[in-house]
């Protein structure tokens, strides 16, 4: 087993990564939390092949369990679906000496984490990622969030869970697009970071799947060390993040985070060889790997309606928008850019 401990500021938590772990959720939440009820909050393609596993474990463990079952997909990350958590977790009963579990992927870890972080002022969570995306991105770190009309993730709260098992034989189960939703993201840490990840990255994630997800994990927990609540240094995970979050939009939310996360790294990549000095070669070595990968380099949307979409992303501040660019594989930082200069950048 992998255990990598983030010491965030507002809460030191340990993220395990293993095969087979999950069936030990309940005796990893009860070292964490005094109460003897948790609220099992998963999605209705999870809940068949693990709802039963994660409930017995936490049943042996001594807990009362009750469960919430969303319906798939980012559409699900609204508000009328928070407020009915809320009112779920306070007809289950459960006190601040209670527990919310979050099983599943970035939609269902995002809004479960909001819900806890305000039911009762915040009580605790553990996060049971069970996509690629989630295990070596959202569930660590402490973003939760849900969707409002005007954009992506624009209503959350900053709240820690209490820990995070990620059992890699989920993997197992997921179809093929979902692999790909989760290395888009990963792409992300390999230009932030390369190195280690980059290069097992090319040689073939599935030949270093465990080393390239704990890689990924303790790369953003270094990160969020530094940097919790995003004043400064933690922006640069949002790498790729403004033009991809803008593409989701336009479509509706049905475009997959982590594929579009990977179309938007390689459109600051493009960013940054043209305005910011990126080297030629570092631009194409992370195309080439991102088109082995599967992956699209580009977008579907024109640079104008990216822009557009943009404007009202959750990083726009007056007339700029915090976007990161690259100096070079390695080295990434936060830039402000004005509104009206996106769409020369979204080519």
């Amino acid at each position: 087993m992998t255990s990598i401990t983030v010491n965030a500021p507002s809460g030191k938590y340990d993220v395990l990564i293993d095969e087979g772990c999950l069936l030990s959720v309940g005796a990893v939440l009860k070292k964490q939390s005094p109460g003897r009820r948790v609220a099992v909050v998963t999605d209705d393609n999870v809940a068949p092949i693990y709802l039963d596993k994660v409930e017995n474990s936490f049943r042996l463990a001594g807990f009362d369990t009750y469960t919430y079952i969303l319906k798939h997909g980012e559409a699900s990350k609204c508000g009328a679906n928070f407020l009915d958590i809320l009112e779920f977790l306070a007809s289950s009963r459960l006190d601040r000496s209670d527990a919310v579990a979050a099983l599943g992927g970035g939609v269902v870890g995002d809004i479960a984490g909001f819900a806890a972080a305000t039911y009762l002022r915040g009580i605790k969570y553990m996060q049971i990622p069970t996509t690629l995306l989630s295990m070596t991105d959202s569930s660590v770190g402490g973003k939760t969030a849900i969707d409002l009309k005007a954009g992506k993730n624009l209503a959350g709260a900053f709240w820690q869970p209490v820990s995070v098992v990620a059992d890699t034989k989920c993997l197992e189960t997921l179809p093929e697009a979902e692999i790909k939703n989760g290395l888009g993201e990963i792409l992300k840490y390999a230009v932030i970071a390369g190195g280690e990840i980059l290069e097992l990255l090319e040689d073939g994630f599935s030949r270093h799947a465990a080393r390239i997800i704990a890689l990924s994990v303790d790369i953003k927990r270094g990160i969020v060390e530094a940097d919790e609540k995003e004043a400064g240094p933690r922006r640069i995970l949002n790498l790729g993040h403004t033009p991809a979050h803008a593409a989701e939009k336009l479509s509706g939310y049905t475009f997959p985070h982590g594929v579009q996360v990977a179309a938007g790294v390689n459109t600051m990549l493009r960013a940054s060889h043209a305005k910011y000095g990126l080297g030629a070669a570092d631009a194409e070595r992370i195309e080439r790997l991102t088109r082995r990968l599967g992956l699209p380099t580009r977008f579907d949307y024109s640079p104008e309606e990216l822009a557009a979409a943009a404007a009202n992303d959750k990083k726009a501040e007056g007339s700029s928008v915090n976007a990161v660019i690259v100096r070079a594989i390695g080295k990434v930082e936060s830039v402000k850019i004005p509104v009206s200069e996106l769409k020369e950048l979204f080519i």
